[in-house]
């Protein structure tokens, strides 16, 4: 399963996330489709709020701080040589919708102690 996570930083990016969230959320769910070759059942694509409310000096000064983060998280570890591969393909087909808006894609392993408990 991977799980994605649509992350504003400001909110001017959380009302283009908004406004678009077909197009952005078709766009990393065929993503991690396509180049992770997970099934439709198990790619989950969420859009959140911005929760942040300052970054850094440094960061802003640098103008390095993103207006989006993704993430995808997969418990999956044989999938890791694929994320250079689907970070690549997120980054080119956002850069060709919302290139004035600068993303971070973060792609990282979860351990799968306490996941598809069912509790009864």
């Amino acid at each position: 399963m991977t799980y994605i996570s649509i992350l504003p930083k400001n909110e001017n990016a959380q009302s283009r996330m908004t406004e678009n969230r077909d197009v952005v959320m078709d766009l990393l769910f065929t993503a991690a489709k396509e180049v992770l070759q997970i099934p439709d059942n198990d790619n989950i694509v969420e859009l959140n709020r911005c929760t942040t409310i300052s970054f850094n000096r440094s960061a802003m000064e640098a103008a390095v701080a993103p207006d989006v983060v993704v993430t995808f998280a997969t418990s999956d570890d044989y999938l890791q040589p694929r994320f250079q591969a689907l970070s690549d393909r997120v980054v080119s087909g956002w850069n060709g919708r919302f290139g004035d808006i600068k993303l971070e894609v973060w792609i990282s392993l979860i351990d799968i102690s306490g996941t598809n408990i069912e509790l009864r």
